[in-house]
């Protein structure tokens, strides 16, 4: 075994080996061939093969300035929308403690108790003050309203499945 792994770590001396666009390509393979078991298409298949080829010669290139190049032009796309989700799985999991706001001047997103008013918030950014509403929601309501919406759904489906199989 150890005669293998040192085989193999020489091989891979003076070549690229792996980065987060490589990582990103893996798992972009992996949802195209998830969503290949189910919709069976060449195409899908083709694309996938691609995708897999494209991060093995990435993996395995001699010329690492220029894979390095290519990952420093992913990652400010990659970290834009990482941000934007981590962002909104921040904001839902503060949903009853928080709200959201936007300064009007410099954008900036700002987090404040969700006590229901209207209230002056400063922006830390720009220093400039504004004055916003926050509405409370209570999540019990939310939650009464879409148990309601479900037995709904569920009673018209099993009426229209009683209609059309056993009639």
């Amino acid at each position: 075994m150890r005669n293998i792994l040192q085989k193999i770590y020489i091989f891979m001396q003076g070549r690229y080996g792996n980065d987060q666009l490589n990582n990103f390509l893996l798992i972009l393979w992996f949802i195209i061939y998830a969503v290949n078991l189910f919709v069976r298409s060449w195409i899908i298949t083709l694309v996938g093969l691609l995708i897999v080829s494209l991060c093995l010669y990435r993996t395995l290139s001699k010329n690492i300035t220029r894979r390095m190049w290519e990952n420093n032009k992913f990652l400010p796309i990659y970290n834009k929308v990482k941000n934007f989700f981590s962002i909104q799985f921040k904001r839902i999991k503060d949903f009853k403690t928080s709200s959201y706001v936007k300064c009007p001047d410099c954008k900036a997103q700002l987090r404040v108790k969700r006590i229901k008013g209207v209230h002056t918030v400063r922006c830390p950014k720009c220093r400039k003050e504004f004055k916003k509403r926050i509405w409370f929601l209570v999540l019990s309501s939310i939650v009464q309203v879409c148990k309601i919406s479900i037995h709904f759904i569920n009673g018209c489906l099993f009426f229209m499945i009683k209609t059309l199989f056993f009639k």
